[in-house]
């Protein structure tokens, strides 16, 4: 079984049962204000899941262009049933995009549940599919991570496999960009139904990434 294939088992359980359709503003807003610019750019997501992001993104942008791609098939074909005019595929070791296509490429919590190798690959390849001086937005967990100590390739007990990254390694996967502006975003989740009262049981840390290609 592959790595992709592995990855697509996990996250078709997981978008079985999720009903999550509200998008994730950080990536959204990023991609709006490109499109506000150029209202027929391109739009790609790396691990659109159901597409709650390109599917929120269409409402506003009728005339854009919206690419998502993702390993699950389960998430794909929940995006299909409820959005139209979107452009999805199943990605696997290779994402097979047009060179020097996209516009913006926006990702979100994605690439860090991919083995850094590939994580590499990807990015090298949507690199090559980017237009000089578009624009793009990660988020990837990083080494502050409360499941860090688990180490790369260890079992997120929420989201199973994951890798983290430090800043260095960003520098490194993000070799063929210009680093625009990097950001540490926390969050803590506590039990319920006291939150006042109980202990973290998940800290999260993550770098959001604002990126030009060159």
């Amino acid at each position: 079984m592959s790595e992709t294939e592995a990855a697509a088992r996990t996250w078709d359980g997981y978008y079985a049962g999720s009903f999550t359709h509200a998008p994730y503003t950080d990536a959204v807003v990023f991609a709006i204000k490109a499109l506000s610019r150029n209202r027929t750019g391109v739009v790609y997501e790396f691990g659109c899941g159901n597409a709650q992001n390109l599917g929120f993104l269409r409402s506003l942008f009728p005339d854009a262009r919206l690419i998502g791609s993702d390993v699950s098939e389960a998430g794909l074909a929940a995006a299909r049933r409820r959005y139209e005019g979107l452009e999805l595929f199943a990605n696997g070791e290779t994402l097979a995009l047009a060179p020097a296509s996209l516009d913006v490429v926006i990702e979100r919590a994605a690439l860090q549940h991919v083995p850094k190798p590939l994580g590499q690959a990807y990015v090298d390849e949507i690199a090559e599919a980017m237009k000089p001086g578009a624009g793009a937005f990660f988020e990837i967990a990083n080494t502050d991570h409360g499941h860090a100590a688990l180490g790369d390739g260890g079992q997120d007990p929420v989201f199973g496999y994951r890798v983290f990254y430090s800043l260095g390694e960003i520098e490194t996967l993000f070799a063929a960009f210009d680093i625009d502006q990097v950001f540490e975003r926390r969050r803590t989740l506590v039990r319920a139904p006291d939150p006042a009262g109980s202990a973290p049981v998940y800290n999260e840390a993550c770098f959001q990434i604002y990126l030009t290609r060159r």
